[in-house]
């Protein structure tokens, strides 16, 4: 693991030439808006060298890219082929909680002990705190002054003690850690990797590869950066790894013919925020995360963040028959736009080849062949 430390704020420029399309007078507007939630202060997670945290210019394109864009755009998605969703705004995603907020700790009882590392200890913990809504009931809390990251799955709390089926506390330090961790979630990397928060939008860029849970990982097989998979309880053989990363072959110009296509009645900070996302699946992608009933990009729960989504024009409303921010990438994401990209273990310099070598793992394009359990 390096450890240098993570990357620094988004240069103000980036921000510029974000709200460039807009007038002085909507700019200054937007402006104001952000400013009360600082979002200069908010630092990328984990290291430069993280392979979520690399951008996938110089990245070589998987060999079979055909092959699994189409299964992506067949197999992952719920109720029509290509239906990728913006989600985890009001379920299933993560609250994302500050230990400097935490009034106690509290004593854990696990439901599964030995899928993580908490069970008969204490966390800290704050009793306003809530759990996202759907049946994984996650939670993240994290200490930004030491590095530590919470992870915690299907959480309940009695006024004494949490009771979770899975929580753990990451080993290493968010801020420089560059790898996985087998014991959260379907791909064994942590909760708050490749997590979209709204700060980061606020700055100008996600710079980051976004988090895809998906229908139908491979019951066989993940990718580096993945470390295991749940595919093997929840997949099929032919689906997509857990671990495959994807991005959009798309440009400045395209991406603006469809900022202009959506409704006026979105308003600025809609069009900014889809702009910001769209360079983002451009040039850092997304990476299949965990499974799920259907395909979505994975944003922070307005739980700890809806008022920031509101101010970037992410709050749900319907317009035409559409559901907004939910149908917002409809006419973005095309099959012929989407193309898959090497494991990790391929990215150039990266000490994962060596290690995947000596390890014997087998693989087909880089797909390791072993799973494990845990959440």
């Amino acid at each position: 693991m390096s450890h240098r430390m993570g990357s620094l704020l988004v240069p103000a420029i980036v921000l510029t030439t974000t709200l460039a399309a807009f007038g002085q007078e909507n700019r200054d507007a937007l402006h104001r808006d952000f400013a009360q939630f600082k979002p200069q202060e908010y630092r990328r997670p984990y290291g430069p060298h993280a392979p979520w945290n690399i951008p996938v210019k110089g990245l070589a394109r998987h060999p079979e890219s055909d092959i699994w864009a189409d299964r992506l755009w067949r197999l992952s998605t719920a109720a029509r082929p290509g239906n990728f969703n913006l989600g985890g705004f009001k379920d299933y995603s993560y609250p994302v909680y500050v230990v400097d907020e935490a009034t106690t700790a509290v004593p854990v009882k696990s439901r599964h002990p030995d899928w993580g590392n908490l069970h008969g200890k204490r966390v800290p913990w704050n009793p306003n705190w809530q759990p996202a809504q759907g049946s994984d009931g996650q939670v993240i809390v994290i200490d930004p002054q030491t590095g530590r990251e919470w992870n915690l799955w299907q959480v309940t709390f009695d006024g004494e003690q949490l009771t979770v089926g899975n929580g753990n506390l990451v080993d290493g330090d968010y801020r420089i850690k560059e790898d996985g961790f087998a014991s959260s979630r379907g791909c064994g990397i942590p909760y708050l990797a490749m997590l979209t928060r709204p700060e980061e939008l606020m700055q100008g860029a996600i710079r980051h590869a976004l988090s895809m849970p998906a229908k139908n990982p491979n019951s066989k097989l993940f990718l580096p950066p993945a470390t295991k998979t749940d595919g093997v309880k929840f997949g099929r053989p032919d689906g997509v790894p857990e671990g495959m990363r994807f991005a959009l072959d798309v440009t400045d110009r395209q991406i603006e013919e469809w900022i202009q296509s959506l409704p006026q009645e979105l308003g600025d900070a809609t069009r900014y925020s889809a702009r910001v996302i769209a360079v983002a699946l451009r040039d850092y992608g997304w990476i299949i995360t965990d499974n799920s009933g259907g395909a979505f990009f994975q944003f922070e729960y307005n739980g700890t963040a809806g008022g920031k989504w509101k101010a970037l024009g992410l709050d749900q409303r319907e317009i035409n028959g559409r559901e907004y921010p939910r149908d917002l990438l409809d006419g973005l994401l095309t099959k012929e736009r989407i193309y898959a990209v090497v494991p990790s273990n391929q990215y150039p310099g990266s000490a994962e080849n060596d290690t995947t070598k000596k390890a014997g793992a087998a693989s087909a394009g880089g797909v390791t062949t072993r799973a494990a359990p845990g959440k």
